[in-house]
């Protein structure tokens, strides 16, 4: 019989053209007929190492065929060889094309955005190869870059137009050699909205609450971390008095929705307090820049436990102590309280050495210090 014809370059466009929705462990390929008058098929010969075939599959008299049950991310080479009525098959194979199985794509982090917006997606799912590309079905989704991450993810820079039709999209994933494989409705695009607050903690009208809570706002959409500050997101006591926060607070987690607020000072108890955030001009805005329409309160507010700091520092002891003689005229006094003390209010106003007539001492620069403890 005559030899098995070497495989044309068309079949790596056909691995294109043969694609569907993503078929995980699959490999369509195709080659150019025998012209033999005897010939009774082909066989497909592959395995993970070049030309060395541990597998065939009997594809029957074809010529193109899906290999199935490969795994993901592996390396497949591939040839085919022909073969007689009697079984004899050709001398030779068939040209070796490789690669890894078709691309499967599994989901979009996050799943969503807004008209109008520049944002950066994870796809994930499995036999992405370098210099992959992403597509969006529809019209409206610019992909500005694709990076890769791994087999299992992509990294996508994508623009939203502002004209761009609400609505879930199909992503497609093209390896280099025109294998792709296709999510259905992974990403949606959705109007452009102000962003609300969705939720809070401690809830409206909660009782008992633990004086080092550090409560919390959920907003209905990514917000801007250059938003999220201590003007914008508030905690406020019963007369409306923003608390002090801590440094750092208030603090936008990583799902870009949470925002937690962290008193500098543990909450006084049996006490309320309300949260509070800013909207229009200046205040709290989502990504893409849309403030939120207008400032948010909470209503009613929170109340805390018994149980927190209400009874103001003491003085534990003196050094010198009370009475003592022969003290050293070089002598450093500390005074030491029986719990930490507020910072901002030891100053030589609040903390001074008297003499005799009761006139104050006075003080070096920097003095009086409070220790590392607070104590």
């Amino acid at each position: 019989m005559s030899p098995l014809r070497r495989l044309p370059l068309i079949l790596a466009l056909l691995l294109l053209l043969t694609g569907s929705l993503s078929l995980a462990g699959t490999i369509s390929i195709a080659w150019d007929p025998v012209s033999d008058a005897d010939l009774a098929g082909y066989k497909v010969y592959y395995g993970t190492a070049p030309g060395s075939y541990d597998q065939v599959e009997d594809v029957g008299n074809v010529t193109s065929t899906t290999l199935i049950g490969l795994d993901a991310c592996t390396h497949y080479y591939i040839a085919v060889k022909a073969y007689d009525s009697e079984g004899l098959e050709s001398a030779n194979y068939s040209n070796q094309i490789d690669g890894l199985p078709r691309p499967v794509v599994s989901s979009s982090t996050p799943s969503s955005g807004e008209q109008g917006r520049s944002m950066t997606l994870s796809i994930a799912g499995e036999s992405f190869v370098d210099g992959a590309a992403v597509e969006f079905s529809g019209t409206g989704i610019t992909v500005n870059s694709t990076s890769w991450v791994s087999c299992t993810e992509l990294s996508v820079s994508i623009q939203i137009a502002t004209s761009a039709a609400t609505g879930a999209r199909n992503i497609t994933v093209v390896n280099p050699d025109q294998s792709y494989g296709t999510g259905s409705g992974l990403f949606s695009v959705i109007a452009n909205a102000t962003p609300t607050v969705t939720a809070a903690n401690p809830a409206a009208g909660a009782t008992g609450v633990a004086t080092s809570v550090h409560p919390q706002l959920t907003f209905s959409e990514t917000m801007a971390a250059s938003s999220i500050t201590a003007s914008n997101v508030r905690l406020l006591d019963a007369s409306g008095t923003p608390v002090v926060q801590a440094a750092g607070s208030p603090a936008l987690a990583a799902d870009g929705i949470t925002v937690t607020i962290t008193p500098a000072a543990d909450l006084a108890g049996l006490s309320t307090y309300r949260l509070w955030a800013r909207g229009g001009s200046g205040g709290v805005t989502d990504e893409s820049g849309n403030p939120m329409a207008s400032d948010w309160e909470q209503t009613p507010g929170f109340t805390t436990a018994e149980g927190g700091d209400t009874e103001g520092p003491q003085v534990s002891s003196t050094n010198p102590a009370d009475g003592a003689s022969g003290v050293s005229s070089s002598v450093h006094p500390t005074v030491t309280f029986n719990e930490a003390l507020d910072a901002s209010t030891v100053t030589a106003s609040t903390i001074r050495l008297i003499d005799a007539s009761g006139a104050t001492v006075a003080q070096a620069a920097g003095s009086p210090v409070l220790s590392g403890d607070g104590t």
